[in-house]
């Protein structure tokens, strides 16, 4: 597959009840798309529970961001309260179900994410405010344009107590470049020429033209470390319940029986320090009433991604809170054809118009949500030098609010389809199922008529990688998220020619040069104007339909506390900040 050096990573699609590994289709080498696994409802009204009110209240954790969303007393946190004590033993639950590898380098569902950071340290490392600080890299920085340095620690080992070295370091990105690895985050080293050992604990990584997004993605699974001889030695089946992983985190494999669980145990000789909490249990709990039984009984001690019809009955529990945290995940209608009505911007935009964002923040994400102007949720650049260049051109674009009357006028200048247009959605996915329904309700008012058609994870799964499945469909709701900082993750995808996510063919050669102005951008605030200026052009050709951005939603029973509050779990060692809250 064509892909432009602009092209971003980190976006994942995702869907009910199944994680699809894309990864064994030859047409996903190189890509960075997420495989379908279940739209993660992570949304609740409030930061609930004693001990969540206590923090917004008395802003104790140093994480709460202040800032009201949508009229709401809503203040958001980043982090929970530290954790105290010692824990032998913590259950926590995976509500993506079971992953389908560890192997970082092919890790492509929340369910595989939420384990494998606690595995294998990442080059640099995703903080809960989205920031980014040194992990396995002491430094790693640009020495010039096209010229990145990479300092290790000296005093990190892999399990086996071996020390990881710079060829390690240099085997595990290679091996994410390699197409044979054929790694959801190649396109991470698209402008990658060269990676050296230049000394025991020194890699130089040498650019065909300066890339602005690739410091950030090495605080993401597309800089995990491995060792080389066991993977080497392991070969395919690296990352699989019989092949395991060497990695040097916080945490160590312990065992995976298929079908029940993954175990793992802190590693007392961690350069970070050793966790609290001893031994970790993951569950495969992907029903949405049995993941609630299971907190509110204590059978279950934590989870991310919580659905909103679970909040109700955790509080009344007793058994622990609830925190809503910042989240780079958004809900969003896409056209999958690049003829036909659903490929017409004037239609998209009308539809756009016509749906009311507000009730399905308000109604279906329980006011833990936002609505979204564009494709890029704003925590993805909130942290970023030119945030201020970022938000001027976000504040700068129209609002998305329903307005029907101009909706009506759009639709006007265009041809009205004859023909029913279909909605794919995964069967037994609420949250998407409510936001197809009112995109169906604002049709019928425009004279669209939608049908939905609910679709199980398999072949839901294919619409992602199979050209000829969606053909026929017209729309695909889905939950996206990005696993990093930066703006160009997530629009490029579907902004630039031939891309992943361009499903519509859209393409405009100002906005093509644009973005590939902000990639190889040396300085922030040059990356900044030249994305706005693409961001002006693309916006309005509405090439997703942004129903909203979800907020992060966290339980943790009442005798454990630390992990973060963010979305930032989805890329750090969140397990390492676990412990007792006496």
């Amino acid at each position: 597959m064509v892909i432009c050096n602009i092209v971003m990573q980190q976006c994942c699609s995702t869907c009910r009840g199944v994680a699809v590994n894309l990864l064994d289709r030859p047409e996903a080498a190189g890509l960075l798309v997420r495989p379908p696994s279940r739209p993660k409802q992570r949304l609740v009204a409030v930061v609930l529970g004693v001990a969540a009110v206590g923090i917004v209240a008395g802003g104790c954790s140093g994480g709460t961001t202040g800032s009201k969303r949508d009229g709401a007393a809503l203040e958001l946190v980043n982090t929970t309260p530290k954790g105290a004590g010692a824990v032998e033993d913590v259950t926590w639950a995976l509500p993506d179900g079971e992953p389908p590898t560890i192997d970082p380098a092919k890790s492509g569902s929340e369910s595989s994410n939420t384990v494998v950071t606690n595995l294998c340290d990442s080059l640099l490392r995703l903080e809960p405010d989205w920031s980014i600080s040194s992990a396995l890299a002491t430094s790693a920085e640009w020495t010039d344009d096209t010229t990145f340095v990479i300092a290790l620690r000296d005093d990190a080992t892999f399990w086996d107590g071996s020390k990881v070295t710079a060829d390690d370091v240099v085997f595990s990105l290679q091996r994410q470049m390699d197409p044979k690895t054929q790694a959801v985050n190649a396109s991470v080293f698209d402008n990658v020429d060269t990676i050296k050992e230049t000394g025991p604990l020194e890699v130089t990584i040498s650019f065909t033209a300066h890339d602005s997004v690739f410091r950030d993605a090495m605080a993401s699974i597309a800089g995990d470390i491995m060792q080389r001889a066991f993977t080497e030695k392991t070969g395919d089946q690296v990352g699989t319940p019989s092949g395991g992983l060497m990695c040097s985190g916080a945490y160590s494999l312990v065992s995976w029986t298929s079908g029940k669980d993954i175990k793992i145990t802190a590693n007392d000789a961690w350069w970070g320090g050793k966790p609290k909490v001893q031994n970790l249990t993951f569950e495969f709990i992907s029903d949405d009433a049995t993941l609630t039984s299971a907190l509110a009984a204590g059978e279950i001690d934590g989870s991310f991604g919580l659905p909103p019809g679970s909040v109700a009955g955790l509080r009344k529990s007793g058994s622990g809170s609830v925190f809503a945290g910042p989240s780079s995940s958004s809900i969003s209608m896409s056209p999958t054809t690049s003829d036909g009505p659903a490929a017409d911007p004037k239609i998209r935009a009308a539809l756009d118009l016509a749906i009311d964002k507000k009730a399905f923040v308000k109604n279906q994400l329980r006011g833990a949500g936002e609505v979204q102007k564009t494709l890029t949720p704003e925590l993805v650049w909130s942290g970023d030098d030119a945030a201020a260049t970022y938000r001027a051109g976000y504040d700068a674009l129209p609002d998305t609010d329903r307005d029907l009357a101009a909706a009506k006028k759009l639709l006007a200048t265009t041809t009205v389809p004859d023909k029913t247009l279909t909605i794919a959605v995964s069967a037994g996915d609420q949250l998407t199922l409510q936001a197809a329904t009112l995109a169906q309700a604002a049709g019928k008012e425009l004279g669209i008529e939608l049908r939905i058609k609910q679709l199980q994870a398999t072949e839901f799964s294919e619409l992602f990688y199979d050209a000829a499945k969606r053909e026929s469909v017209d729309f695909v709701v889905t939950t996206g998220y990005i696993e990093y900082p930066g703006a160009l993750v997530y629009a490029s995808l579907f902004a630039l020619p031939d891309t992943i996510f361009n499903w519509s063919g859209y393409s405009d050669d100002e906005v093509t040069t644009k973005l590939q102005e902000a990639r190889a951008a040396t300085d922030p605030q040059a990356a900044a104007a030249a994305f706005v200026d693409a961001q002006k052009v693309f916006a309005p050709a509405r090439l997703q339909i942004s129903f909203a951005n979800a907020y992060s939603l966290l339980f943790m029973n009442k005798r454990i506390t630390g992990a973060p509050a963010s979305f930032s779990y989805i890329s750090t060692p969140w397990a390492a900040d676990l412990g007792g809250t006496k």
